[in-house]
């Protein structure tokens, strides 16, 4: 349950000009956006029609998905599947698939992919009206600059000329530079005389084109090429080719997954085992790592991994810096799947693989009879099913096209489930996004014991969240917001302590969490406490009661209209306490020189004077903090010290505050603080802490 904002709170810090301090709670909640739903239009309407094949951008901000819908976007009269990208920032939503006149598309397109920047989208259409001279029947791949508008063919030669056949299965490099693809084209390269489906790679900043599905002597494969997939680094192509002429001793007479190097042109053969010994089953749907490592793909072979015996299609991992092969699809105790898995993909750094199986025994608990999302952890062995509630509700229908964002933190995929978020009602498949930080939480989720915090916090370099367990987190605002989420051991109300820095200035806000609710809200019941620098500062409370403490240098303190405790410090500072029963404490030796503090409206009937007795030693060894001690009467005098224990005075006449160590008057008095003149003083208005 989302809370309303429970604080604006201004307060000044630095120098003159003074600056805003900024917190306040911009949403808080015991639950999460377990999944979002990205198949919508901007205003969240439903999408008409099914939606499928999902890609990201690197952070996860951006997807580009193809939908049959036609309601996400205005003037969507094509009738035709189409390419849209989703900002999950700002809810908007872009048709890609059009024309750089924005001409829609006559055919549909399909298989979406998107840069770092978000900035170029590339897919598959067999439009033939999207760019000039596109005349022929064939699936082309096209690139959309979504910042000029612009659309270009990319599946051609290096001069320019379409290919005289089809192409597709295309994926890029985030960057955008370079491209994959297979294509039944024989003019894209000069000596294309096989007549088969082949693997190319085209570099869009010089326009080459690298025929890859050859092998290390240039020979091209014996037969079609297909599912290329490209390292991040540009280095690494994976494809699977039935080719037996690729690299030496394939004799299999499978559709096998190869690696080629295009910086050295080595090819390799992964669908093998550890020791690199061929098996009978096919490999197709592959994957590959950031660095070109790790290379994931599904097999039908029983021979990859010692103990494949359950007659399924299973996910495979290649370490190709070790030979190591791990089968993917297993529970976490290694129990193999009763049903065929497939579509593995790889997170960049090669940890995580998410796939989609039938398999019920994966997990425990699941009977939906329904293909499902999962995520291998391959540090640890986790396996967790991605299509279900935090509280165990799985979801109602076949899930599946899962892709993972580079950074391995967000997981996309299509889903008929009506139940996995509320409101779907439109009954077709849509695209759904998953969080993967928010899976530590799934427990905490279903049990109440969660919250997801997000704090506005203006200029703030830095924000800690004490949780009141003994946890703390810090991170580094963006946008000026911090978010966090934390999740304790039980339910209730948690008190908080919100430490907003900036520059070298801190101010420490006690907050209430109420779990049941998920509401965060500032505890104006308790003081918080704003510090200064070194430097000169001035600091200003608010409505509400408030510490200020000035630390080094010449400050100016503005207490605001709660109870405050305005604390100088070293240096002549000027202190204002405002309205409120507030309170001026001195704890640094007074130096008429250099620490003379001046208190602008000290109000006697409501305020009070707190002096630490580590500096003002002989008043007495009474009174902390946190249990002052009223001066005794006999202490204070007025204008100046009468006897030996005279050791406040106060001077009507110019209202200085003074102490005297001797208490007669024997040796100087030394100056703590400038009052307004005439004030009815007595003792009652100092305290020993």
């Amino acid at each position: 349950m989302a809370a309303r904002p429970s604080l604006k709170g201004l307060l000044a810090v630095s120098g003159s000009p003074a600056m805003p301090f900024t917190l306040n709670v911009l949403s808080s909640s015991n639950t999460a956006n377990f999944f979002t739903r990205i198949s919508t239009a901007a205003d969240g309407a439903q999408g008409n029609g099914d939606s499928y094949y999902s890609s990201f951008n690197s952070d996860g901000r951006y997807v580009v998905f193809t939908s049959e819908a036609s309601n996400l976007v205005a003037n969507d009269t094509n009738g035709k599947q189409d390419i849209f990208r989703k900002d999950l920032l700002t809810g908007q939503i872009v048709r890609v698939s059009t024309a750089t006149d924005s001409t829609q598309a006559d055919s549909g397109s399909y298989a979406p992919q998107i840069t770092t920047d978000g900035r170029y989208v590339f897919f598959e259409s067999f439009a033939g009206n999207l760019t000039v001279g596109d005349s022929l029947d064939n699936n082309d791949i096209f690139r959309k600059d979504l910042l000029t508008g612009e659309l270009v063919c990319v599946s051609t030669a290096q001069g320019g000329a379409a290919g005289n056949a089809s192409s597709e299965s295309a994926h890029i490099t985030p960057d955008g530079r370079y491209i994959v693809f297979s294509s039944d084209s024989s003019n894209l390269v000069a000596g294309d005389t096989n007549n088969r489906e082949d693997i190319f790679c085209k570099d869009l900043l010089t326009g080459a084109v690298t025929l890859v599905s050859a092998n290390l002597q240039g020979q091209q494969g014996s037969n079609p090429s297909h599912d290329s997939h490209i390292s991040a680094n540009g280095r690494y192509v994976i494809f699977s080719s039935a080719s037996n002429n690729l690299v030496e001793n394939d004799t299999n007479g499978s559709s096998d997954i190869f690696r080629k190097d295009l910086v050295t042109n080595e090819i390799v053969r992964v669908s093998t085992t550890v020791s690199g010994a061929q098996t009978a089953g096919s490999g197709y749907e592959s994957s590959i790592s950031a660095d070109g490592r790790y290379v994931v793909f599904t097999s039908w072979s029983d021979a990859l991994v010692a103990g494949d015996t359950n007659g399924s299609v299973d996910v495979f991992r290649k370490d190709l810096a070790t030979g190591e092969v791990l089968r993917v699809s297993t529970s976490v105790n290694g129990t193999q799947g009763v049903e065929d898995s497939v579509g593995g993909v790889v997170s960049a750094d090669g940890r995580y693989v998410v796939f989609t199986s039938l398999s019920y025994n994966l997990v425990a608990g699941d009977t939906n009879g329904n293909a499902d999302v999962f995520r291998k952890d391959l540090l640890t062995g986790e396996l967790l099913r991605l299509t279900d509630q935090p509280d165990g509700t799985q979801g109602n229908q076949n899930s599946g096209f899962a892709e993972i964002s580079l950074d391995g933190r967000f997981i996309a995929f299509a889903s008929g489930a009506s139940n996995l978020v509320s409101g779907d009602s439109n009954g077709k498949t849509d695209i759904f996004v998953l969080d993967a930080n928010l899976l530590p939480y799934r427990q905490a989720i279903a049990e109440k014991r969660f919250i997801d915090l997000k704090l506005g916090v203006g200029a703030a370099s830095s924000v800690s969240v004490a949780w009141g367990d003994g946890a703390v987190d810090t991170v580094s605002p963006a946008g000026g917001s911090a978010s966090f989420r934390h999740s304790y051991a039980s339910t209730g109300s948690k008190a908080a302590m919100v430490t907003v820095k900036e520059g070298a200035q801190t101010w420490v806000v006690p907050h209430t969490i109420t779990l049941s609710t998920g509401q965060a809200a500032r505890n104006t019941a308790l003081m918080d406490t704003l510090s200064g620098s070194a430097g000169i500062d001035t600091l200003t409370g608010d409505a509400f009661g408030n510490v200020l403490i000035g630390n080094g240098s010449n400050d100016m303190l503005l207490g605001g209209l709660g109870d405050d405790k305005l604390w100088g410090g070293a240096g002549k500072d000027v202190l204002t306490g405002g309205n409120g029963k507030d309170i001026f404490v001195f704890d640094a030796r007074p130096n008429k020189r250099t620490n003379l503090d001046k208190v602008t409206d000290y109000d006697v009937r409501n305020d009070s004077i707190y002096l630490d007795n580590a500096v003002f030693t002989k008043l007495g060894k009474n009174g902390t903090l946190d249990a002052p001690s009223r001066v005794d009467r006999k202490f204070f005098a007025f204008d100046k010290a009468k006897d030996r224990n005279d050791y406040i005075v106060f001077n009507k006449k110019n209202g200085k505050v003074y102490y005297d160590q001797d208490g007669s008057g024997g040796k100087a008095m030394v100056e703590i603080a400038t009052l307004k003149k005439n004030l009815k003083m007595t003792a009652s208005e100092f305290f020993v802490i």
